[in-house]
């Protein structure tokens, strides 16, 4: 269970962040979290001293009496390794934030998908890569999938349907996008064509417009997506 915090002293943007929290974890259910907030630095520290710390803190910079940086200098005095992302109104903090081995910041009025991509990589920087994945609703019911184990999704008129890396194969009703959005961010997956999804982990090589798979598949590749097929493989590959 991920324990993810945000401090903001204004209320409107602590309102915004924690909107925008509750749209990310429900729409990633492979993701359980619990979601605390503060509006002074000093009822965080409170809350750390009497319960421990958490995996995830958002932590805007610009608080009275104890700004944002000061409040992650002493979270890192605990000894705790969490993800910190700073929330600011202006981009000269930026430097300060590596201060703190903090993951990165956010500018004020944070947008959505700038959110969610940030707590995406926070949340995946806390995951071992072997242990992320997937829950996929399948006519048996929900299954959960490694991503290290999912080989290739196909996208055929009404539903989905996934390799696995033991041959296994499930259908599932969820869209190729919504699919490709929750596997957002993880290097080894990449959509060559709007019909597939693949994990460059079983890519055995490129040869003109096809995609080679080591159990012998050849997929094809979208004339506008070669260029980058070809940079993101050789960046995963090497």
């Amino acid at each position: 269970m991920l324990k993810l915090c945000i401090c903001d002293d204004d209320p409107g943007d602590l309102e915004r962040l924690e909107t925008f929290t509750g749209e990310f974890f429900r729409s990633r259910p492979d993701v359980p979290a619990t979601v605390e907030t503060f509006r002074s630095p000093y009822d965080l520290l409170e809350r750390l001293e009497e319960r421990g710390g958490f995996d995830l803190y958002l932590l805007d910079i610009l608080m009275p009496h104890m700004s944002g940086l000061e409040l992650a200098r002493k979270i890192r005095e605990r000894g705790e390794t969490a993800q910190i992302l700073f929330l600011t109104s202006s981009r000269e903090f930026a430097l300060d934030a590596f201060s703190v081995n903090a993951a990165g910041y956010l500018l004020k009025p944070v947008e959505r998908d700038a959110f969610c991509k940030a707590i995406l990589a926070a949340v995946q920087a806390l995951t071992p890569a072997d242990d992320l994945h997937l829950l996929l609703k399948t006519r048996e019911g929900i299954r959960k999938i490694r991503l290290r184990e999912l080989v290739l999704v196909e996208s055929f008129d009404h539903s989905r349907v996934c390799t696995l890396s033991n041959g296994m194969v499930l259908e599932t009703p969820a869209t190729l996008t919504s699919l490709l959005e929750r596997l957002e961010g993880d290097a080894r997956f990449f959509s060559p064509h709007r019909a597939y999804i693949v994990n460059l982990e079983f890519v055995n090589g490129l040869a003109g417009s096809e995609l080679l798979l080591f159990n012998g598949r050849r997929l094809p590749v979208s004339r506008k997506l070669a260029s980058q097929l070809k940079k993101a493989y050789m960046r995963y590959a090497f």
